[in-house]
Parts: structure tokens; C-alpha cells; sequence
């Protein structure tokens, strides 16, 4: 797998993460898990993006696919 498709799945995971445990009104921002984790548009509410559970996920899709095809 190529950096730039993992880095596309970690973003997807990046935002679908947070969106699932509550975003703005669920746990994801009222506990250590905010840490990281951003509001990329201004006027959006409720959108979350957390960077290191995107980048995270891009290092073990990408690690995991080129070991399960070498």
C-alpha cells in the first residue's frame, strides 16, 4: 500500500472515529481523547478530525497491507 492511500484511509478514520463516539456532545471531547483533536471547519458543527487517530490508522494500514502482501 502506498503512503498516500493509507494517509486517505487514516483521514477517513480520522473523522469517522470521532463522529461515532458522540462528536461535539458525546465522550470523545470530555475526556483524554480530545487531545489532538480538531474542528477543521469553523461553521461546522459536531465535525471532528483527531490527527493522531488518523495518523495512527495511516502507519497500520499501511504496515498491516505491506506485510499481508510481501
Amino acid at each position: 500500500m502506498k503512503w498516500l492511500a493509507a494517509l486517505a484511509l487514516g483521514a477517513i478514520v480520522g473523522f469517522l472515529v470521532p463522529m461515532i463516539f458522540g462528536g461535539e456532545a458525546g465522550f470523545w471531547l470530555h475526556s483524554w481523547t480530545k487531545w489532538g483533536t480538531i474542528r477543521p471547519f469553523e461553521h461546522s458543527r459536531g465535525l471532528l478530525f483527531s490527527i493522531p487517530l488518523g495518523l495512527g490508522a495511516a502507519f497500520v494500514f499501511r504496515m498491516f497491507f505491506n506485510w499481508h502482501s510481501g
